[in-house]
């Protein structure tokens, strides 16, 4: 099974993630002769907290995607309302660091965008992605495993 193991730090566990340009949405700019953006590699704390992937809306900008909605966010400093945040269709990887693994590839995925301030982060790997795959911790050892089939 591909793997990814990991140590973390006080912030926690942090995974290198590629993030792009949703698959419906390279087709659509193929159909238009338009040049699909590179995905980039993003730094995301594991947040099992977290319903909903969420990247920092600078990485969204650079990579041209539009915003197709906006979704009211609430966390524990939000009040009952919750914040407005924009949502953004992406693709997601996370390359396996053994040769020959496959990635684990999630084509088409809706995150929210978010200011990420002196956070030393990128964003947040949320259950929608986690649910996908088995994530392993060990607080002791301070130590994480995240594998897919």
């Amino acid at each position: 099974m591909p793997a990814i193991r990991g140590k973390f730090g006080p912030r926690g566990p942090i995974v290198d993630v590629c993030i792009g340009v949703s698959e419906p949405q390279q087709k659509w700019m193929k159909s238009r002769g338009l040049e699909i953006p590179p995905s980039i590699t993003v730094q995301l704390l594991i947040d099992t907290g977290a319903d909903t992937t969420t990247i920092a809306e600078i990485h969204m900008r650079s990579l041209g995607i539009q915003a197709s909605g906006v979704a009211p966010v609430r966390t524990i400093t939000t009040d009952v309302i919750g914040a407005d945040c924009y949502t953004y269709g992406a693709s997601l990887r996370i390359e396996a660091p053994l040769f020959g693994d496959k990635p684990h590839e999630i084509r088409a995925l809706e995150v929210l965008g978010r200011e990420f301030h002196n956070e030393g982060i990128d964003g947040l790997l949320g259950r929608d992605v986690l649910s996908t795959l088995v994530l392993t911790i060990d607080g002791p050892r301070r130590q994480f495993v995240l594998q897919w089939a």
